[in-house]
């Protein structure tokens, strides 16, 4: 058992790209666009940790996935997977890990490449927010650290 954490996000897409600028900053792993990716670093037993944009009221969140729930999942597109549709194949593919969490940052925008200021408070805020649950796991992350490598990388589109 291992304790893993996954950036997803698409540089091409603005704000959207932030789960991959994260895992980039903090030196975890980056499945970039591709959820497929994200299977391949998930095994039996692991804790999972995305780090994801997400649509939704709040400016960011930690969610819990149930990995003992029979999601109902469509896979549309193969090539983006959220995190519930990595975790439902993992399952499938009997790489089921105990536990599973989306660190979800609400995105200003995803229209063109770069990070907006507003995701980048948004992301400070998060790990600011969860730091000490975090910890428990072994994550450690200096939110002033992160918000400084961000901002050194909101103009970069892809590397």
């Amino acid at each position: 058992m291992a304790v893993k954490v996954i950036g997803i996000g698409n540089r091409l897409y603005g704000d959207d790209a932030i789960g991959s600028l994260v895992a980039e900053c903090l030196n975890f792993y980056d499945a970039e666009a591709n959820g497929f990716q994200a299977l391949s670093f998930i095994k039996k037993e692991d804790i999972i940790f995305f780090i994801d944009a997400m649509l939704m009221d709040e400016d960011y969140g930690l969610f819990k996935i149930d990995v003992n729930k029979e999601y109902e999942v469509d896979i549309s597109d193969p090539h983006r997977l959220s995190p519930v549709q990595v975790i439902f194949l993992a399952k499938r593919s009997g790489e089921l890990p105990s536990e599973a969490y989306i660190l979800a940052i609400k995105p200003e925008r995803v229209d063109w490449p770069g990070l907006s200021e507003r995701v980048i408070q948004r992301a400070e805020g998060l790990f600011t927010k969860y730091r000490e649950f975090l910890s428990k796991y072994g994550i450690e992350v200096n939110p002033k650290q992160l918000k400084s490598c961000l901002k050194s990388k909101e103009k970069i589109t892809w590397t």
